[in-house]
């Protein structure tokens, strides 16, 4: 039986036993099929220190329940490739814990595809949710895959800013395939499928567990030659991504903060540590030795959002705008227009996408 079957096999037990068990066991066996085929006591040779892992495996041999997988699989459109496989991704296959395998629904961009994953808190500010998107739209026009991993915040709206570039993009679950987490993303994940794939090393069916999200996190930083912080306070748990991402020698790039947000001390710290600041998605062209093009061509266009457009007082509105929130106060103050006035020009530039408002009265850049 081709060995791939195996490899899916020891897949289907990385939630129970973990990667690096199973790793260990590949490469004390030479073989999946091996460790399948060995007798008990070969096997507890190599497991005596975990006997919970021993167990896992020993009465799992049997192949009838992937066989059933496989029927399960095929109906739901997931493809399993191991890392024996030739359409394995070469960079995930060169991390020091490497998965056996990977599941997906979607298409897998092929392997000489530029990747990186774009990555920040889940509890962020607009300033992060909006450098996420500004950074990921282009950079998906220029034909980079943009790979993230789905959740609330700086992750969703990575996805969404490669989605809004016409690009390609891939989202890594700490969970099966099959299930949306979190649920209020599954028409963003109909999406992703729609253009990219959705990626885990875990047999569908799997439900989500905080224990795999760091595990998953490797997965994302090792897809990619680059990653990008664009939020993340002091303990935020994008930074075992980073930590992660050093370990393999990727690329490590962030965005500066405002010095008196908390959501930025994180960012800031890796700036200072060593990581490449970003104000554009030009510098990360430039960090990843591609020539930026006078204009992402690729990248859809609404004539609304067009600033040559605005009318004098609009643009001198808009102009003081950026992604820092202003309040409508301090706005009218700042652009001396007539507060009624004002009211019209903030809701005409909503409408045009070059303005958000947020609770309290606030505005900010779109």
């Amino acid at each position: 039986m081709h060995d791939d079957i195996y490899m899916l096999w020891l897949s289907s037990l990385v939630h129970q036993v973990g990667s690096r068990k199973l790793n260990s066991l590949l490469e004390a066996f030479g073989s999946a099929a091996a460790i399948f085929k060995s007798s008990s006591e070969e096997l507890y040779g190599q497991m005596s220190s975990a006997p919970y892992a021993f167990e896992c495996i020993s009465k799992n041999r049997d192949l009838e329940y992937i066989e059933a997988l496989l029927e399960k699989m095929e109906s739901r459109g997931i493809v399993y490739i191991s890392r024996n496989n030739p359409r394995f991704p070469s960079l995930l296959k060169e991390i020091p814990d490497p998965p056996v395998g990977i599941f997906f629904i979607g298409t897998l961009p092929a392997d000489n595809t530029e990747k990186v994953a774009v990555i920040g808190s889940r509890k962020c500010s607009e300033y992060g949710l909006l450098t996420a998107r500004l950074l990921a739209r282009p950079l998906a026009a220029a034909g980079i895959v943009i790979v993230s991993g789905m959740a609330r915040g700086v992750d969703s709206m990575a996805h969404r800013g490669a989605l809004q570039g016409g690009g390609t993009t891939i989202a890594v679950l700490g969970c099966g395939v099959d299930i949306c987490y979190p649920a209020e993303n599954r028409e963003l994940r109909e999406e992703i499928i729609r253009n990219g794939c959705v990626i885990s090393e875990y047999s569908p069916g799997v439900r989500p567990t905080p224990a795999f999200f760091p595990a998953r996190n490797r997965i994302i930083s090792g897809l990619c030659r680059a990653v990008i912080v664009t939020e993340a306070g002091l303990k935020s748990g994008t930074l075992i991504t980073v930590d992660q991402a050093q370990e393999q020698g990727r690329e490590v790039l962030a965005v500066p903060g405002n010095i008196s947000s908390k959501l930025s001390q994180g960012t800031n710290r890796l700036i200072r540590d060593g990581a490449f600041p970003v104000s554009n998605y030009e510098d990360i062209l430039n960090v990843l030795g591609i020539t930026p093009a006078a204009e992402t061509q690729n990248l859809p266009q609404n004539p609304q959002n067009s600033k040559s457009s605005l009318a004098p007082e609009e643009k001198r509105v808009y102009d003081r705008l950026s992604l820092e929130p202003i309040s409508f106060d301090k706005l009218a103050d700042t652009a001396e227009v007539d507060i009624g006035r004002l009211h019209l020009i903030c809701t005409g530039l909503e409408l045009k996408g070059l303005a958000k408002k947020l609770p309290g009265a606030r505005y900010i850049r779109n």
